[in-house]
């Protein structure tokens, strides 16, 4: 609240002003021509009182804010961070002398806020500059997320740690003692790829590929013994060939012992490898001999690897590499809900049928049902190797023996068929469209039945 003294307190006030000698608010002598000027320089922050009472003496300190009160009967200037305000009282002037007097202090009033004010500012603008960090315009950018397919079936998430990796080779039987193999329909850790071709005696055999040989399911198998074509079809691959024995070379018969040497083939053979790690078993659970019961354990075979010191970063140009289709695609107008695959006049069929439903090829031959999205049939030359007096037995063993000299084949996915032709080229498989081009597989798992051409070997389709 601010109170306008009378004449007598104002020109106490206004001595009181002169005495202190304040530089900052000089009064004019003419009373009309009161103003305040505002200092030349920066004036420190001190404190401003004025009082009509030698009684009462005390001082305020100056702030931005201000509030001018009475108190105990004296006329006094307090200077206070929180501004009140208060509505004036009413003044009656009763002559001309007064009203001059009563502007004269108004005046004075209004000088002695701006010196204050002035101060304030002065005060205010001598501190340090704030300094601000500067506000960056540029928003942040958020990497995209990497995404990783597999290389044999283009399927996603795959595990990106192992994009570079060689793939593993399995050699698992398929004998009727040996169904339904460990590890075969794996709900997530199925082979990639499912090779499947004669070895003997019309029996066949498969090698179940693997990009990622860190992701093999708890327990695969029964392992059974190498053969020549399957090493040579693993090195197409750039594979570490796993398997339990080996044929041997004799006579006119090369065996598989000759050419994991002269082709220099990382492969782990149970029966000469030091298992440190627990990768190899059996499982008697099914109470057959025991040839049908050797498995590995999924989780060893990384171990495994690492302990023989084997190179494990694929060499780009030894590692096939399929096309594949952005999405799902028919290959031909020509229905195929069915196809029998012979892989010679002296194996038995193996049927696929084509599902509706999850647009996959099913085959229960192997006494579990195991899905495929593609079925490919690759017809090869073949020869029958007699290699006499089969371990020391007296009796001979015909194997069957790949050339892995190219030729004709079929691909049948989403329910259709094609013909396609397949080479060997520079190591790797290479597969054409009946037009020569690049063929292209339907993202998922294959199975490759690889059938004699010379031999016997057959597909029926309906």
């Amino acid at each position: 609240m601010i109170k306008i003294p009378d004449s007598e307190e104002l020109d106490k006030i206004l001595n009181e002003l002169k005495k202190k000698g304040d530089s900052r608010a000089p009064i004019p002598a003419d009373d009309n021509q009161i103003k305040a000027e505002e200092p030349e320089a920066a004036v420190p922050e001190e404190t401003v009182s004025m009082e009509t009472s030698s009684e009462e003496a005390e001082t305020e300190k100056i702030s931005e804010d201000f509030i001018i009160s009475e108190q105990s009967g004296s006329s006094k200037i307090t200077i206070s961070d929180e501004p009140e305000y208060e509505e004036y009282e009413e003044i009656n002037v009763s002559n001309s002398n007064n009203k001059k007097k009563i502007i004269a202090v108004a005046a004075a009033v209004v000088a002695v806020i701006a010196i204050i004010v002035a101060v304030v500012l002065i005060k205010g603008n001598s501190k340090a500059p704030e300094t601000t960090a500067p506000v960056s315009t540029t928003e942040p950018t958020t990497a995209a997320p990497v995404i990783v397919n597999n290389p044999l079936t283009n399927e996603g998430s795959y595990n990106q740690s192992a994009a570079k990796t060689r793939p593993a080779a399995i050699v698992v039987e398929n004998a009727a003692q040996a169904r339904p193999q460990w590890g075969i329909n794996d709900e997530t850790k199925a082979p990639d790829i499912i090779v499947e071709g004669e070895v003997e005696g019309g029996e066949a055999r498969m090698l179940w590929l693997y990009a990622d040989y860190t992701a093999l399911p708890d327990q695969l198998g029964p392992i059974r013994s190498a053969r020549p074509p399957f090493i040579k079809f693993s090195e197409m691959f750039d594979a570490i060939f796993i398997h339990w024995g080996q044929s041997s070379s004799k006579g006119n018969y090369i065996g598989a012992n000759t050419v994991f040497q002269e082709d220099n083939v990382d492969h782990i053979n149970q029966m000469a490898f030091s298992d440190k790690v627990g990768l190899f078993g059996r499982d008697k659970s099914r109470g057959v001999s025991s040839e049908h019961t050797g498995v590995i354990y999924g989780d060893k075979l990384a171990d495994a690897i690492a302990q023989e010191g084997f190179r494990t970063e694929a060499e780009d140009s030894s590692y096939t590499k399929f096309n594949f289709n952005d999405e799902d695609k028919t290959v031909s107008e020509t229905d195929c809900s069915t196809i029998d695959v012979r892989f010679s006049s002296r194996s038995k069929t193996r049927t696929w049928a084509f599902s509706d439903e999850d647009k996959m090829y099913h085959s229960s031959d192997y006494q579990t049902d195991v899905a495929r999205k593609n079925i490919l049939v690759l017809y090869d030359t073949t020869e029958y190797v007699v290699k006499e007096n089969y371990k020391g037995s007296g009796n001979s063993e015909t194997y069957c023996n790949y050339k892995l000299e190219g030729g004709t084949g079929k691909l049948a996915t989403m329910g259709t068929i094609t013909d396609i032709t397949w080479s060997v080229e520079n190591g790797m498989l290479v597969l054409k469209d009946s037009q020569g081009k690049a063929l292209s597989l339907n993202t998922g798992k294959t199975w490759i039945g690889w059938a004699s051409a010379n031999n016997g070997g057959s597909d029926t389709e309906s």
